[in-house]
């Protein structure tokens, strides 16, 4: 039986734990702090799992630690630690888009695949070797809210194909260097949710907002959106 720390929070914690509470190891977890039943996400607060401070995460002792959305950077007192290593679910292309909201910037920047990441945590945000990816198409009409359930589901696959690698040891081995080419971190910072608009579209938008007749729209693909002022 090994001694398995998980990091975690939002929905692929809650599926991560709940894999792990079905395996024949002995599970602490670590959760987001502020994270609560009852909001938009699940959380891993809703399982019975034995939640510890992270201060008393390395007296554990850990031998695997698995990082499923923890939204704070590990110390390598600590992901150093366990003889297993320390393996991050990331929720992106490492290789492309490091650090937060991976799925807001894909979509952004108009791809057209998206992969999810279990790689072993080394001192750089999400900088560390590879063990395997999981690739899926994105549709030209897919939003921000559509990307998060999807990449949540795939991750959880991911995870689960590469258990028993972690448990073994065998990720040690087959872990590979990523390329830094195209790679790029983003912080929390920098989301906002205004948009850079031309000043022709500013004009449309004012000359066209008149109640009761229907605000101005624009489809993405099939789907219609429509744009309101909003209250101050």
């Amino acid at each position: 039986m090994l001694r398995i720390l998980c990091l975690c929070g939002k929905t692929i914690g809650h599926g991560v734990c709940r894999f792990l509470l079905e395996r024949p190891h002995e599970l602490r977890c670590v959760v987001n702090e502020g994270e609560r039943p009852g909001e938009w996400y699940r959380t891993p607060r809703e399982l019975s799992i034995e939640e510890l401070p992270l201060a008393d995460a390395a007296a554990w002792q850990p031998d695997l630690i698995v990082v499923a959305f923890y939204d704070r950077i590990l110390p390598e007192s600590l992901f150093a630690l366990p003889p297993l290593g320390a393996w991050n679910l990331h929720l992106g292309d490492a290789e492309r888009y490091r650090g937060a909201y991976p799925n807001i910037w894909a979509l952004a920047n108009g791809d057209t695949e998206y992969a999810v990441t279990l790689h072993r945590i080394d001192a750089g945000i999400d900088t560390g070797p590879i063990l395997a990816k999981r690739r899926f198409p994105l549709p030209p009409d897919m939003t921000g809210r559509e990307l998060y359930d999807k990449m949540t589901e795939e991750g959880l696959r991911l995870f689960a194909e590469c258990f028993e690698e972690l448990v073994s040891g065998r990720a040690l081995v087959a872990a590979q260097p990523q390329s830094n080419a195209a790679a790029r971190t983003h912080y929390r910072r920098e989301l906002t949710h205004e948009l850079a608009v031309s000043d022709e579209l500013k004009n449309r938008v004012r000359a066209l907002t008149f109640p009761p007749f229907p605000p101005p729209y624009f489809h993405i693909g099939r789907r219609k959106f429509a744009i309101v002022e909003a209250p101050d």
